[in-house]
């Protein structure tokens, strides 16, 4: 409520106040007197008569300027103005009920089972909003046409149309829940005027009112809404006090004992307080420490990280007992610790893509090597002399490629594998099968034999047979992609001599026809992958083949490597959709929530996804690690639950002529005028009847 004037020109009336201080001046007497003889008696008289009537003089020159100063404020056109409603509820013929289910209205109010109502639940501002609009269109008049719409995350009607079906639209409210996105009132706002179809109407909005942006965003929708003829109806709900933490940021950095990751939390509410902070790894460790933050301040707590952690998304976890669908943060971690893989370049050629690892390079860092310094595989590329930078603790998996003579390094390469490393050697027209025998004897699963033409020259070549998924190796495939094995072909392949299958070595892939592709040799306590073709062009087509990044990437992680932490890293917010741009789109793509499956469109730019909550996303290919994590978190505006500003006074503001109730002040004024002009002119009266009385 507030008072405003619509003449202030008026108020230079005031100067009208003059006047009975003047009157008051003339009665005064000079104040050079000399008393003599009888007149000292007569002095003492006067000034306990003085002493008498001085609170009535200043009384009655009170009361002539309230008396002028009340006409002046009269014609100056006073009036009180205050936000309000118009007519009566239902008197339109159609009213839209707008439910804010998003992430503020989780506000707790108190625990208790709820009574008669939808289930046993947790009372928050949502539940009652819930609650509070299905008794509405219950108590609707029939024949009122009425629509249900709520604005967490995006705006979405419960309804197609307007529909007199009170019971339909009841149902719908019944099945909405918490939502964890923002505020969309002025989405809400444009839903509820579709529905009205440009007709009079009541929208009637349940919603909490919290922080500066949901309601001013909304000014231009209440704007068009009213000039629709439509009127608003806002039902506010809060609590006293309300409060709410929320995890502003969650950033990895490296640093002593293998790095930590340092949070900032927020508090939103009156009161310090003290909350319990769980940052939780994508390998399951949790590490937990105690926060305390004053009231509307942030700070800051500092967990350390393991020194071999895989990589991934991170979660923290907070619980301060008011808000709870933000009581999580999602954020990036690298992977810890040994992550690189050495690449021995057989035959590097004159350009990079002559390389005989040029495929196998991009197949184990799709992104780049930027990318991959930042968590997942890095790879080390190198000659067969830089073999000396092998180190175990640093690496996991060797890839040889088409080395001609392998002497030189076998021993090294042969020790690293005995303590556990992992292996690949790939075939070329640099290996020498007398060589690799005899340096490589115990490690090749079987001795090689010479090279065999599959086709000639232009011709297909022999079909890859679909790999067991039944391996451990193979195993992810079985949800997808495993047909495009088929499409890879070969023109060219070693063979080996005779061996049998035992728990030391085994066929994990063949052509079709049975030749050996990939064959298993477990050494010490590592493993030797031999590929008798090649990770290249030069002797079929595996790497033109959408299978041939999973392929690698899973040779990687079946070997002990870390791919986990691999991929693209973005971050999203709840409710807006997340593009993701992917290298082959041709191939089978699948996002994963943090509750399962969600639905994708994939497109020739990438994929893209809407999360619905807060958590890790990964892009995933069959038999692969994840090609992208995408951090989804909570819109931190929405976190803040302080009251803002209220939707009646924006109306009020935004169209006064419909939301802005005023009152006339002149003719109280006048009337308290008139009243203290005769109040003072009887104060006046008696006043010389008591100077009259002393006199006699």
């Amino acid at each position: 409520m507030s008072l405003a004037l619509l003449t202030p020109l008026a108020l230079g009336l005031l100067a009208l106040l003059v006047g009975p201080l003047l009157v008051h001046l003339v009665r005064q007497r000079p104040n050079n007197q000399h008393a003599f003889g009888a007149m000292l008696l007569l002095r003492r008289l006067e000034r306990k008569l003085r002493r008498r009537r001085k609170l009535q003089d200043l009384l009655l020159l009170l009361l002539r300027l309230l008396a002028v100063l009340l006409v002046v404020l009269a014609a100056a056109g006073p009036e009180l103005r205050w936000p309000g409603e118009p007519e009566e509820l239902g008197q339109a013929g159609a009213v839209v009920i707008i439910l804010d289910d998003s992430l503020s209205m989780d506000q707790e109010i108190d625990w208790a089972l709820t009574d008669g109502a939808i289930d046993n639940q947790r009372r928050t501002l949502f539940t009652e909003a819930r609650s509070s609009a299905i008794e509405l269109v219950k108590g609707l008049p029939d024949g009122v046409l009425v629509g249900a719409v709520t604005i967490g995350g995006s705006a979405e009607g419960l309804v197609s149309t307007l529909t007199a079906d009170h019971g339909t639209v009841s149902a719908a409210l019944v099945e909405v829940r918490q939502s964890q996105g923002r505020t969309d009132l002025s989405g809400g706002l444009r839903l509820a005027r579709r529905m009205l179809a440009g007709k009079g109407g009541e929208v009637i909005v349940l919603n909490d009112e919290a922080g500066p942006v949901a309601v001013p965003a909304a000014r231009e929708e209440i704007a068009l809404l009213t000039a629709q003829g439509g009127a608003l109806r806002p039902r506010p709900l809060s609590i006293a006090r309300p409060a709410n933490v929320s995890v502003l940021s969650a950033v990895y950095g490296n640093g002593p004992e293998g790095g930590s990751v340092t949070i900032e939390l927020m508090n939103f509410g009156e009161s310090v307080v003290e909350v319990s902070c769980t940052v939780r790894l994508p390998d399951g460790a949790e590490i937990t420490t105690f926060v305390e933050i004053d009231a509307a301040a942030t700070a800051e707590a500092t967990v350390t990280v393991p020194r071999v952690a895989d990589g991934g998304v991170g979660i923290v976890e907070i619980d301060d007992g008011s808000v709870a669908v933000d009581d999580a943060f999602a954020f990036h971690l690298p992977r810890i610790g040994a992550s690189r893989v050495l690449v021995v370049d057989g035959d590097p050629g004159l350009t990079p893509t002559d390389s005989e690892v040029y495929f196998l390079e991009r197949a184990l860092a799709p992104w780049g090597t930027a990318s991959a310094a930042r968590g997942g595989v890095l790879p080390d590329v190198t000659s067969s002399a830089g073999i000396t930078t092998l180190d175990p603790e640093e690496h996991r998996v060797v890839f040889l490629s088409n080395l001609d003579d392998p002497a030189a390094i076998a021993g090294r390469v042969v020790d690293f594998v005995r303590r556990g490393g992992g292996l690949v050697i790939s075939m070329g027209d640099n290996v020498t099968v007398d060589r690799y025998n005899a340096a490589f004897a115990d490690l090749l699963p079987a001795p090689l034999r010479r090279p065999r033409a599959l086709a000639n020259y232009g011709e297909p070549g022999i079909p890859t047979a679909l790999p067991d998924t039944g391996t451990e190796l193979f195993r992810p495939f079985s949800r997808g992609g495993l047909s495009a094995f088929s499409r890879a072909r070969w023109q060219r392949i070693f063979t080996l001599e005779p061996y049998n299958e035992t728990d030391t070595v085994s066929t994990l892939m063949s052509l079709e026809g049975g030749v050996p592709l990939l064959v298993e040799r477990k050494v010490g306590r590592g493993r030797v992958l031999l590929m008798t073709g090649t990770f290249d062009l030069g002797w079929g087509n595996l790497p033109l083949q959408a299978v041939y990044m999973p392929l690698i990437q899973r040779l990687v992680g079946y070997l002990g490597g870390e791919t986990g932490g691999g991929g693209e890293r973005l971050s999203g917010v709840v409710g807006d959709p997340v593009v993701i741009p992917v290298p082959d789109t041709s191939i089978d793509l699948d996002i994963i929530g943090p509750a399962g499956p969600v639905a994708a469109h994939v497109s020739s730019s990438g994929v893209s996804f809407t999360p619905d909550r807060i958590g890790a996303y990964s892009v995933q290919t069959p038999g692969a690690p994840p090609l992208a994590w995408v951090a989804v978190n909570v819109d931190p505006v929405e976190s803040d639950v302080r009251r803002g500003p209220s939707l009646i006074e924006t109306a009020a503001d935004v169209a006064p002529e419909r939301f802005l109730h005023r009152k006339a002040l002149s003719p109280g004024l006048i009337l308290a005028a008139l009243g203290l002009a005769l109040l003072q002119a009887v104060l006046a009266v008696r006043r010389r009847k008591a100077e009259a009385e002393d006199v006699q």
